[in-house]
């Protein structure tokens, strides 16, 4: 009987794992549905300046930042369940929003709305997969969790490119990204946190707040021991921003317009292929086994990008930035949730989200600000130079710190 429960406490592929998946999946996706073109139809529905209609991201951004800064330890006291719900509604509503035609400033609100319930959302899904994973198999079972989001930065913006190139106009396009926001709203009536799993949250609970109220500044609010990995995470997430942001107006220049159409495709199969076997290799040989050759795979990414004269360079650059980036992600995230006390995982994966938004919030205002000094190469060639940085952060600050494992 022991060893038969033992061995359902081993199990990955559970029905509440399956679901957490598919709710991070949809709202990742809503996400990026929008992200990629939602400053372009800020300035041809209201006829702003590039600048002004930037701040529809900014927005976003800053809300999402603010919440999980100041909601993010809530998700250990309201617990997986509500958390998921509550923003799921939040997010699901946004989302139907976008439909409805308003003026800039109710847009504007509609954003931050957004940002809100994303970041509840992709927090509290987060913390409940680490819950139902295996300790033993957190490598394994955090690569497959975080492969959907990833996946999801790939296929969403080739969707949204290909529905407005298609369809014609913006409405198909938010209609696509309220539907599924309403399927992971849906999807939730399946989710079942098992009650061990609960308890276990509750238990440590009260020993872990009773912490929380001794800490002041910065230490109530995010998880300090996983800063270190958040800012790794941070310098990564700059460089996917310079290719989200740019890489349209950058391959125009090129002529390669009809070549990044399939940009996002490449990077998301890369993702896809490589997160399964680089989950498994940290489980038996650490994280340090795979992670520099990240680094090393995403500076040669941006290096290929900077000198892209034709599509096979480019589509290249897309497989290499695609490891980058990805593996990069799920080794963070297996890690913080691994490393983490059962209390504090929704501060410490608000802490890492927070890292991704910040990245990706202020990445095109630092990269818009030098391409007119250096051009779109030269500032592919700055990204590379920050990719080897953030392998040295890394190094310093959690890398040399761990053993050497062998299979």
């Amino acid at each position: 009987m022991e060893q038969e429960e033992a061995q359902q406490g081993e199990r990955l592929w559970t029905r509440t794992f399956i679901v957490l998946m598919g709710v991070n999946f949809c709202s990742a996706l809503s996400f990026y549905l929008i992200m990629v073109k939602i400053t372009e139809f800020a300035m041809d529905t209201y006829g702003l300046a590039h600048s002004v209609a930037g701040l529809l991201i900014s927005g976003f951004v800053i809300a999402a930042l603010l919440t999980r800064l100041f909601f993010g330890g809530r998700i250990d006291s309201w617990g997986v369940k509500r958390s998921l719900a509550i923003g799921a509604v939040v997010n699901a509503v946004s989302m139907v929003l976008y439909l409805v035609p308003m003026g800039f400033v109710p847009l504007m609100a509609v954003r931050i709305a957004h940002g809100f319930g994303f970041a509840i959302m992709s927090g509290s899904a987060a913390a409940g997969a680490a819950l139902v994973i295996p300790r033993a198999r957190y490598g394994e079972g955090i690569g497959y969790f975080s492969m959907m989001q990833a996946l999801a930065t790939g296929v969403g913006p080739f969707v949204a490119i290909l529905i407005t190139n298609t369809l014609g106009g913006y409405v198909p396009m938010f209609a696509c990204a309220a539907v599924v926001a309403v399927l992971a709203l849906l999807s939730l009536a399946l989710l079942d946190i098992p009650p061990r799993q609960e308890e276990a949250l509750e238990h440590d609970a009260p020993k872990h707040m009773h912490l929380e109220k001794g800490k002041r500044g910065i230490g109530a609010l995010v998880q300090l021991s996983v800063l270190p990995l958040a800012l790794t995470l941070l310098l990564v997430y700059v460089g996917y921003s310079g290719v989200l942001s740019f890489i349209t107006l950058y391959a125009g220049e090129r002529g390669l317009s009809d070549a990044v159409s399939v940009y996002f495709v490449v990077y998301a199969a890369i993702i896809l292929v490589s997160r399964p076997p680089v989950g498994m290799r940290i489980d038996r040989k650490g994280e340090n086994s795979t992670i520099y050759y990240c680094f090393a795979s995403l500076a040669v990414g941006f290096v290929l990008l900077a000198f892209a004269d034709n599509a096979v360079l480019l589509l290249v650059s897309a497989a290499f930035i695609g490891f980058g980036i990805g593996a990069t992600q799920s080794i963070v995230q297996a890690v913080i949730a691994r490393d983490t006390p059962p209390a504090e995982l929704g501060k410490a994966n608000s802490t890492f989200f927070m890292s991704m938004d910040l990245g990706s919030g202020v990445g095109p205002i630092v990269i818009g600000a030098i391409i007119p000094f250096i051009g779109y190469s030269g500032s592919y060639l700055v990204l590379a130079a920050a990719a080897l940085v953030a392998g040295g952060v890394y190094h310093v600050a959690h890398g040399r710190k761990q053993p050497k494992r062998h299979p």
